[in-house]
């Protein structure tokens, strides 16, 4: 049986940090020698992921250690692009393979495997992190310049998560003057602005409230524990529920949230992406009827889809 050579402690302490991921380089400096680097490799100890790129044990690699090895493999120009970078933003659970990698548009070509996918750009970016990312905000971009009709699952999910910034994102948009999605991400962005978190909740807003000419109620109003998805000043409370954050748990949650308005004498309108989606008008007359009972003397008009 094949003995483990001795690896200097602060290897394996940054081995450690890196996912079990080392650099050539960062073995030599170690101390480590090339010949006893091959002897891991040939005895079964370590795995070679690239040239000059290894892990520490004999183990598939996970995401992590791949993202690490990506990172290596492209230099230290690059950064985690597209859902990796929410990935380790851990805005998201989940990011498949290939991981996408970005490098500035000077750097080498990159052949992209199965693990990993490489692209140059011309546009500037900035990276945070240990393992090197994409800001919140590009990454964000980058996603919705690539498939347009997920614009507002990218960005409404980005202002939820308050890990990103609004602002920062349209200074990012900004700097993509050919970003094809530029007007739809612009209006996005900005109603984003508004407190918006998510998809359903951009729905209730464009085609419940502003199809009908309701001026918008106030979002993400903090109300003793509970923040409201949406405050008319009448003292009517509307909740926007998708399925997720609201099952389980969550569903007792919102009972207990209800029945504190309740007793505080703000009555509560829960409405689903079916009513905000499929039925907007109803939903409106439902709202707006229940603001006049509360005071309010607004109209109620009639959109293109009640005509």
């Amino acid at each position: 049986m094949a003995t483990h050579p001795a690896i200097p402690d602060r290897l394996m302490e940054l081995a450690r940090a890196q996912a079990g991921v080392l650099l050539w380089d960062q073995i030599r400096h170690c101390g480590l020698s090339e010949r006893t680097v091959h002897r891991l490799v040939h005895d079964g100890f370590w795995t070679r992921l690239a040239r000059g790129v290894y892990l520490t044990h004999c183990l598939a690699p996970d995401w992590l250690s791949l993202a690490w090895a990506g990172y290596f493999v492209a230099g230290d120009e690059a950064a985690i692009g597209g859902q990796a970078a929410l990935k380790l933003a851990h805005i998201i659970d989940d990011a498949d393979l290939p991981i996408p990698i970005v490098l500035p548009h000077t750097s080498p070509h990159r052949v992209s495997t199965s693990w990993w996918s490489f692209t140059r750009t011309r546009v500037p970016f900035r990276t945070m992190g240990d393992l090197p990312r994409l800001r919140t905000e590009r990454a964000i971009i980058d996603l919705c310049a690539a498939d347009p009709d997920r614009s507002a699952h990218w960005v409404t999910l980005a202002a939820g998560s308050r890990k990103a910034s609004v602002q920062r994102m349209r200074e990012e948009l900004d700097a993509m003057p050919q970003c094809a999605a530029r007007r739809q991400l612009t209006e996005l962005l900005a109603d984003a602005g508004t407190g918006i978190h998510s998809p359903l909740e951009l729905v209730y807003l464009r085609d419940v409230e502003r199809a009908h000419g309701m001026a918008p109620g106030r979002r993400q109003v903090r109300s003793g524990s509970y923040i409201r998805d949406v405050y008319y000043d009448e003292g009517l409370i509307v909740e926007l529920d998708g399925r997720t954050g609201h099952e389980g748990v969550g569903a007792f949650r919102d009972m207990d949230r209800d029945n504190y308005h309740t007793m505080q004498g703000r009555p509560t309108l829960r409405y689903g992406w079916e009513q905000c989606h499929g039925t907007p008008c109803r939903t409106f007359r439902e709202v707006a009827e229940m603001r006049h009972s509360l005071g309010w003397t607004g109209d109620i008009k009639r959109c293109r889809r009640c005509r």
